[in-house]
């Protein structure tokens, strides 16, 4: 049980990531990464480690959707979002746990 929230929790924080980051850049829903310079690249590579799984089921399901991978292929992008949510769900609870919000 608490492995499914962790995984949710995860999840969820990516897509919010995702969103907000999409607003702020006035994209059309897409991330968008700058890597001019070392700041960009490396703000660049945080932001594609907390939206990675958010944006591997999205593809995922969308290709899926117009037939351009197989259900198996969809089936391993999801099983990677999953485990990825999983890590990303423990970083987010315990740095609200080191900052003690939770």
């Amino acid at each position: 049980m608490i492995a499914a929230f962790v995984i949710v929790f995860g999840f969820v924080t990516a897509g919010f990531i995702a969103t907000a980051s999409a607003i702020y850049q006035n994209a059309d829903g897409s991330v968008q990464l700058s890597m001019g310079t070392p700041v960009k690249t490396a703000k660049a590579f945080l932001l594609c480690m907390f939206v990675g799984p958010y944006v591997l089921a999205k593809n995922g399901l969308f290709l899926w959707a117009e037939e351009k991978i197989s259900f198996s292929l969809m089936g391993v992008c999801f099983l990677i979002a999953v485990v990825w949510s999983f890590c990303i769900g423990i970083v987010s609870i315990q740095t609200l746990v080191g900052l003690g919000i939770l």
